[in-house]
């Protein structure tokens, strides 16, 4: 089965289970590490911008995909 596939199955779902995918999506990514070349490439894009919040943000996601999601948050 492709992503497209299931991506066309949870449109048929009905809210209440559409959800239920939704917080297991947000549930994987938290704690899914990144690759070395997704980290290389965040790591260039906060470098090369100029906006603060950007930096900071980018800066999060880095930290998160090399440690993963702090329990203590």
């Amino acid at each position: 089965m492709t992503a497209s596939q299931i991506i066309e199955e949870i449109k048929r779902l009905d809210p209440k289970e559409q959800l239920g995918v939704i917080r297991f999506a947000y549930q994987l990514d938290a704690e899914r590490h990144l690759t070395g070349s997704e980290l290389s490439s965040l790591a260039e894009r906060m470098v090369n911008t100029t906006d603060a919040v950007e930096a900071a943000r980018v800066r999060e996601t880095i930290i998160r995909g090399f440690y993963g999601q702090r329990h203590d948050a």
